[in-house]
């Protein structure tokens, strides 16, 4: 045993022996015994530890800026990036010369970014999904498709057909939208 573990060990091993403390005290007197204080080594910062922790900083702030901002200047909308105030599905049926069209998935989606109102598939389902509380209306969708509403020859909802057809109509919970145009682009 190294000389310098000795009063260690006395202390670790034979704590309670009745002639420890008079051991310790002659250990600690006698010269090379105890061994010498370690101060703790400084803590070593490589700039490659640097680099990594600024990069990881500098994303998680260029992330939290880049939600912030618009991104897509011709989104009618901003992101939506808080709390949801309500989240509605209205269906919607566009008819083309009595031709069902076929409503784009990911209509109000881009990376990072999801409008109030969008498409996730082809069914024609309008997700109403917003942080702010106000109403949408159907020319709402129509501006984040980036078509024109137009002038349809009909407009049911829920099965009744309105007098004229409105871009104003406001989008509901579990509402049915049929819009019949001659043509539409």
């Amino acid at each position: 045993m190294k000389p310098e573990n000795l009063l260690r060990h006395l202390n670790d091993t034979h704590p309670r022996h009745p002639d420890t403390p008079r051991w310790r005290d002659q250990l600690k007197s006698e010269p090379g015994r105890v061994a010498p204080t370690r101060t703790s080594s400084p803590i070593r910062v490589r700039p490659w530890q640097v680099a990594i922790v600024a990069a990881i900083v500098l994303g998680g702030v260029g992330l939290y800026y880049l939600t912030q901002i618009n991104l897509f200047p011709s989104q009618p909308f901003p992101c939506v990036s808080g709390t949801l105030v309500y989240h509605w599905h209205t269906q919607l049926y566009v008819y083309s010369g009595g031709a069902l069209v076929t409503i784009p998935g990911g209509i109000g989606l881009f990376a990072g970014c999801a409008e109030p109102l969008h498409t996730h598939d082809t069914t024609g389902t309008i997700h109403v999904e917003t942080d702010v509380s106000r109403f949408y209306a159907i020319g709402d969708f129509y501006r984040v498709w980036n078509k024109p509403f137009g002038s349809p020859t009909q407009m049911i909802v829920n099965g009744t057909a309105l007098p004229s057809p409105t871009a104003s109509q406001i989008l509901y919970d579990q509402e049915t939208i049929s819009i019949y145009y001659t043509t539409f682009a």
